[in-house]
């Protein structure tokens, strides 16, 4: 049996290097759009259906976190309620428009939409619903698609084609794309890795960028510190009313 701590390992981190040496000017791009937002007023908005719900989370509520995030995470979104809901949601292309009316995006605002195939019509529409109102789209997703691959969105346009900055998560088609001989298949997803490390990194950009116009950043600390849930409190009521 091969080495596989090794090879994962190896399989991992060549991902992390194509991401960041491939990606690392769209992340600045995006950081720039919500920067932009932030200081004349818009919202900046993070979501994701299924897995992809968790770099939504990623943006939101952290230690350490951008406290400025507003995110569209319905339960249905997600997969704890039962294992088929979200695939089932993210099908229906016309519930973007109850997404829009419930979370009310408006022009200025910016969403970042994570999905790894960007091919459902939930999605696609929601990202054309939001640039309809004047509003950014940032898309991390994977947007290379296999020849025979159709959009499920009735235009047959992807998720890349509704954003104004595409952040490629350089994962392989279907996301698991690490081979396990002994059995047979494809494991080892990547977007959650290179999700999670691009949330990171868009919120150390967006408080080095706001702080270089004189604006102090507001970030949170782990509620697990002493001084945290005083500190964490002042920005849940700033930003979320609770």
């Amino acid at each position: 049996m091969k080495n596989y701590f090794q090879d994962f390992h190896s399989y991992i981190i060549n991902v992390m290097e194509k991401f960041y040496n491939t990606q690392i000017d769209n992340l600045n791009v995006a950081a720039d759009l919500i920067t932009n937002s932030i200081i004349n007023g818009g919202k900046f908005f993070v979501t994701g259906t299924g897995h992809s719900h968790m770099i939504a989370e990623e943006f939101y509520t952290r230690a350490g976190g951008f406290a400025n995030v507003y995110p569209i995470l319905p339960s249905e979104f997600m997969l704890h309620e039962h294992p088929l809901k979200s695939t089932a949601v993210e099908r229906v292309t016309d519930y973007a428009a109850v997404i829009m009316h419930i979370y009310k995006v408006k022009q200025g605002d910016v969403v970042l939409i994570a999905s790894n195939s960007g091919r459902n019509g939930m999605i696609v529409e929601l990202a054309k619903l939001v640039q309809e109102k004047g509003a950014k789209v940032i898309a991390l997703t994977n947007p290379r698609k296999p020849e025979n691959e159709k959009s499920r969105h009735p235009s047959g346009k992807y998720l890349y084609q509704y954003a104004d900055v595409v952040i490629d998560n350089c994962a392989e088609t279907g996301d698991a794309g690490y081979y396990v001989e002994e059995a047979s298949t494809c494991m080892g997803a990547v977007s959650t890795v290179t999700g999670a490390y691009a949330a990171q990194f868009i919120s150390i950009l967006l408080a080095k960028k706001l702080a270089s116009k004189g604006i102090i950043p507001s970030v949170f600390k782990s509620s697990n510190i002493d001084g945290g849930d005083e500190w964490n409190r002042g920005l849940f009521e700033k930003y979320y009313g609770v």
